[in-house]
Formats: C-alpha cells, structure tokens, sequence
C-alpha cells in the first residue's frame, strides 16, 4: 500500500503577523521542519500544498513536491481538496499533516502508520476532539476532495462511525497559531539542551 504525505502550508497566517511558514526554529523554516519530518516516513512521497506567499515559500523549501492551491482563501478544507485530488491516482492512502506542527515527530507518525489497516482511518487526538495527523485510505478520498470549509478534515473526522482509531499527541501537541507560541517552543527546545 502505497502512502504519501499531503503537508498543508497554503494558509496566510493572519494570526500570526508574517509568513509563519517561514519561521525559524533552529535555523531552519517552520515547514521545513515538518517536510524533514515526513520525510523520515515517506521520503519521496512528501507534497506540500502552497497558496499565500507560494513563491517566496517554494525558494525555502526543500526535498517536497509543491501543489498550489490558487484559491486557498476558501480555508484548510480547499488546501486538502485540492492536495487529494492531484495525489487519488498515485497512492492508495494519504497522511495529512499541517505545517505548522513542528512538535509532531517520526515516531508519532510511525505509530499511526502501524495502526492503520487497510482503507479505514487513524487519526490524532487532542484531549476530547480528533484531529490530523491523520491517514486516511482512498475509499475516502472522494469526501477529502468534497471539503471546502476552514475545519479541515476534522469535520470528517467527527462523521465517522464507529469512531476512527486514535493516538494521543500528548506534550507534543499544539498549532503554533501567534508568534509566542513559536516564542514558547523555542524556549521549550533551548531548555531541553541545558
């Protein structure tokens, strides 16, 4: 079964006050990270989805397929549309993940992978509500392609039944939404190493 993994960096950050996606952690930009990431999983199969500020973040980024999503305005839920439809050909299940998840490991990846059977759903879990990283096998890929809102693929998620499999993102979790957010994580890494 073939997996690839739909990075999704088309938002305009409006939140945060500049190209979040380009935010250095580490020196290197915030989505970066996350590419480096799945590439540990799937490493030719990594596409990321651009729409706001796709030219200046396609010179930044690396080791990733770029899909452009020319309406990225319409929210998260186009980003995914548009990324499931160039990819429901080529592989047969597709992990979504967002970039700005930089806490969000190989080895949380790994273990959604290892629950993941056959075309059924697994997804991450956040306290009491679901969320990506999730995958999700081709016999979803047609309401993938159906969303449009700005919930993304957590309105899929809660429509599921019985309940998707989850795993708990624990101290991993956490979007980084406005810059002390990236001001805390980095704090968080620097008190790591001391």
């Amino acid at each position: 079964m073939k997996t690839a993994v739909l990075i999704l960096a088309a938002g305009g950050a409006s939140r945060f006050g500049s190209v979040k996606q380009l935010a250095l952690i580490d020196g290197k930009p915030m989505v970066q990270h996350c590419i480096d990431t799945a590439n540990q999983l799937a490493f030719g199969a990594v596409y990321t989805v651009l729409g706001s500020h796709a030219d200046e973040l396609s010179c930044h980024i690396s080791k990733t397929e770029i899909i452009h999503n020319y309406q990225w305005q319409r929210g998260l839920g186009s980003s995914i549309a548009v990324g499931v439809r160039e990819l429901q050909h080529k592989v047969d299940a597709i992990l979504l993940l967002l970039a700005d998840q930089p806490r969000i490991n190989s080895q949380h990846l790994e273990r959604l992978v290892s629950l993941f059977t056959d075309q059924q759903v697994v997804c991450s879990q956040y306290n009491s509500h679901l969320g990506v990283p999730a995958i999700f096998g081709k016999r979803y890929f047609n309401a993938l392609m159906n969303l449009s809102s700005d919930r993304g693929g957590s309105a899929l998620l809660d429509s599921i039944c019985p309940a998707p499999k989850s795993l708990a993102l624990g101290n991993i979790a956490g979007d980084i939404d406005y810059p002390q957010d990236l001001a805390a994580l980095i704090q968080q890494i620097t008190a790591g190493r001391s």
